[in-house]
């Protein structure tokens, strides 16, 4: 059930931190030192404001949640267009599944369309410091284990999981969907720390064997995947994992337990059939919560 501003106990709250409104008044000067108090069992709409602007969460707790320990948190991008709503829905009841927070962010409308590279889009926000300041407040109010955070997204989404791997060291893995990989954007980079990386993709989706315009070009998803296996110096010879005829999973892994993973699904294009996308959902999630970040 998502909990919205109403006269009761539902709650939408505006995080700065330094403003929350709460039913429509100000409370400035009353801010709690844990501005996630508010969260209870199911979905809680939050409006977390960054830059001067109230950007929409999504953040669904287990059923018995309660404030007496830390979580692993999922951060789950919606594709270009989107909203927060689709993502949680489809990732919502691993809340329950796998006794974590998941949390769908909403890029900043009308544009909705995540910041994966500079220079691309018309508008751009810093989409980046919007998520570091996001997971600083989780694991401040200790709701998050900062050594369990992470992330997947689908198409823009994904591709903005690309540039969170390059550009942070937050997450213990991600997994981008349904997405390509910005050639020099998203080349792992000398600050770039080595993270665990499970790509899923169809074998018929435009990004499969790369593009290429005048603003930007993406590797293949061999390519990709090659180019993060040798920056985490994986190992060349993967463990093949398949589930019936349509989904194989190659992982490759190094000494230290870094993986770097491609699941592929024969068959399917951008938006893969929903029996099949739960079955690599199920084995992303698998993936991702077998890694803590060091």
């Amino acid at each position: 059930m998502k909990r919205l501003l109403l006269l009761g106990a539902f709650f939408t709250v505006l995080l700065n931190p330094t403003d929350v409104l709460r039913n429509g008044v100000s409370l400035a000067s009353e801010v709690p030192a844990d501005v996630f108090a508010v969260l209870q069992p199911g979905t809680n709409e939050i409006k977390f404001e960054y830059e001067g602007r109230a950007r929409r969460l999504l953040v669904t707790t287990p059923k018995d949640y309660d404030r007496q320990r830390t979580r692993a948190i999922l951060f789950c991008f919606h594709g270009a267009g989107g909203k927060a709503d689709r993502q949680s829905e489809r990732w919502s009841p691993q809340a329950d599944l796998q006794d974590l927070i998941v949390v769908s962010a909403e890029a900043v409308r009308p544009l909705a369309k995540w910041n994966f590279k500079d220079d691309f889009h018309a508008e751009e926000h810093d989409d980046v410091g919007f998520v570091k300041k996001v997971v600083g407040v989780f694991v401040a109010d200790k709701i998050a284990d900062p050594s369990r955070v992470y992330a997947t997204g689908h198409s823009s989404g994904g591709l903005f999981c690309y540039r969170l791997a390059k550009e942070t060291d937050l997450f213990a893995a991600l997994s981008p969907m349904s997405c390509g990989m910005a050639k020099d954007a998203h080349d792992p980079s000398e600050t770039t720390k080595p993270v665990s990386i499970m790509q899923v993709i169809g074998d018929q989706d435009k990004s499969f064997n790369g593009t290429s315009n005048p603003k930007v070009t993406m590797y293949s998803a061999a390519k990709r995947i090659d180019i993060w296996r040798k920056f985490n110096q994986c190992g060349a010879e993967p463990v093949l994992l398949r589930k019936g005829d349509k989904v194989v999973v190659s992982t490759y892994a190094n000494p230290a337990g870094v993986e770097v993973a491609y699941c592929m699904v024969k068959g399917e294009g951008h938006h893969i059939r929903e029996d099949l996308r739960d079955i690599a959902d199920g084995l992303a999630v698998e993936f991702l919560l077998r890694h803590k970040r060091k």
